[in-house]
């Protein structure tokens, strides 16, 4: 067993210093679900990354992270129809959470000759990633065209800068889908694609996919992907406390009633009134676990590239963490989950646990390098 560990120093929800040991064991999986330690474990991610196809849809978090309110499941993989049919479910069941998401291949809307939006029939897809893309968001480019822009000298003299990242014709929750347009517009329609990954309890239809108002995204479907969702898309963005999107009906948005997030996220508040270390969980809000209970089973629907139904017996083992006491000392820690990616592909797995113990003083990375820690399996 060839685990990787490291020591990281910042400040828990209390705002005192704390040193956390990350743990990570990367798990082979075999054919009837059972996990075992492989000998050559994954490095502990340092630096997020983004995807070559797109650099706004996030590959990798960070693994360095001191605290996680939840432990995040990621499923790095594709929803697979074994039945050959236009549209099916994939799901993820692990412990007492479950995803589904309705999928299908790709298709079209159209203006019939009354000028009725119309949805064409799906394509048979055999496969779809189950990333952000193929989920519903993206932009009404359309509309954006209306934008008052800066000049163009001051345009060209920040050549690198996305002068639309703050419109208000991107879906804020996924910019990066597919399906979100604001006007009815027939140049928006002849362009626009529609998601192969929804929610199977509200999808885009040719009655509810214009949205009409800006301010209405937010009553607009959720993306539905088990992919990592990006730092600055909301709702995880809003948990930084730097910037806020004021709702007064908040009990008619989904995730706030199913109590996937924070429930004052889309309260009016004063900003900067503080940091929610929510911020760090980077799964699907429905894929965000408790990260003290073993989920013992994650079950996976159309999702494993052999198996129709795959039962992955999640690992059970917890690490022993110490982080440095000072003085010579170690402090024994509780074990935390912190997060657990699969990857079906491939037929294995990464879990990352974490031990945290109250720290005199934030301390440097050089210093860190030196100072002791220990884990026991």
């Amino acid at each position: 067993m060839q685990y990787q560990a490291k020591q990281i120093s910042g400040t828990i929800p209390s705002l005192q210093p704390a040193l956390s040991v990350l743990v990570k064991q990367t798990f082979g999986i075999d054919e009837k679900g059972n996990c075992w330690p492989l000998t050559d474990s994954d490095q502990l991610v340092d630096n997020i990354t983004y995807y070559e196809h797109n650099d706004q849809i996030l590959k990798e978090d960070s693994d360095l992270f001191v605290h996680k309110k939840y432990c995040d499941i990621v499923i790095k993989g594709k929803a697979r129809n074994f039945g050959g049919e236009k549209k099916f479910i994939a799901s993820i069941r692990v412990g007492e959470k479950q995803l589904n998401i309705s999928v299908q291949g790709n298709r079209k809307p159209y203006l019939d000759v009354y000028g009725k939006l119309i949805f064409g029939e799906p394509e048979i897809a055999h496969e779809i990633p189950l990333r952000f893309d193929f989920a519903y968001g993206g932009k009404d480019t359309e509309s954006e065209k209306k934008l008052q822009l800066p000049s163009e000298e001051i345009m060209a003299a920040m050549p690198e800068h996305n002068w639309y990242a703050d419109s208000p014709y991107r879906y804020q929750r996924n910019p990066e889908g597919k399906g979100f347009i604001v006007e009815h517009s027939k140049a928006m329609i002849e362009q626009l694609e529609l998601p192969n990954l929804e929610d199977p309890d509200h999808p885009v239809t040719p009655e509810n996919i214009i949205v009409g108002d800006v301010n209405r995204w937010i009553e607009m479907p959720i993306p539905q992907a088990t992919d990592w969702i990006s730092h600055a898309w909301v709702p995880r963005l809003l948990y930084t406390g730097l910037v806020e999107f004021p709702y007064q009906n908040t009990d008619i948005i989904k995730e706030c009633k199913l109590k996937l997030v924070e429930p004052d996220i889309y309260s009016k508040k004063q900003l900067s009134t503080g940091f929610n270390y929510r911020f760090f969980n980077g799964a699907h809000y429905g894929l965000q676990i408790n990260p003290l209970v073993s989920p013992g089973i994650c079950t996976l629907t159309n999702i494993h590239p052999t198996y129709k139904n795959m039962d992955i017996k999640l690992p059970k083992m917890l690490p022993k963490i110490w982080t440095d006491g000072r003085n010579g000392k170690l402090n024994e820690t509780q074990t935390f989950l912190h997060s657990i990616i699969i990857y079906p592909e491939e037929n294995k797995l990464n879990m990352v646990w974490r031990g945290t113990a109250p720290a005199l003083r934030p301390y440097m990375k050089q210093e860190l390098e030196l100072m002791p820690f220990k884990v026991e399996f």
